[in-house]
């Protein structure tokens, strides 16, 4: 048995009221949000579903690396107290 819909003049309401009503309205419009965020990401899913077994065709071949290059990250150190190295004693020292 649903409940016929009530509409409530806000004019009529006393702070509390117009409180919870507020409270309300902000709940049921944060709970569409996120129902039409779910729907658009299982909408995302299936098609990402759809999309992986059409490409699982048999005439269609794999990636092939065409060229494999090294890349050398550099590692900045941050400044702090410098430890002399082997290279240093060649310096002059005080």
């Amino acid at each position: 048995m649903s409940q016929p819909e009530r509409r409530v003049d806000f004019d009529s309401l006393n702070l509390l009221g117009k409180a919870v009503y507020v409270g309300g309205s902000a709940v049921r419009i944060l709970a569409n949000a996120i129902d039409n965020a779910i729907d658009r990401a299982v909408d995302v899913v299936v098609e990402t579903e759809k999309a992986f077994k059409q490409g699982l065709d048999p005439n269609v071949e794999d990636a092939k690396i065409l060229q494999e290059t090294t890349q050398k990250k550099s590692r900045s150190k941050k400044s702090g107290p410098r430890t002399p190295s082997a290279g240093d004693s060649n310096k002059e020292q005080d």
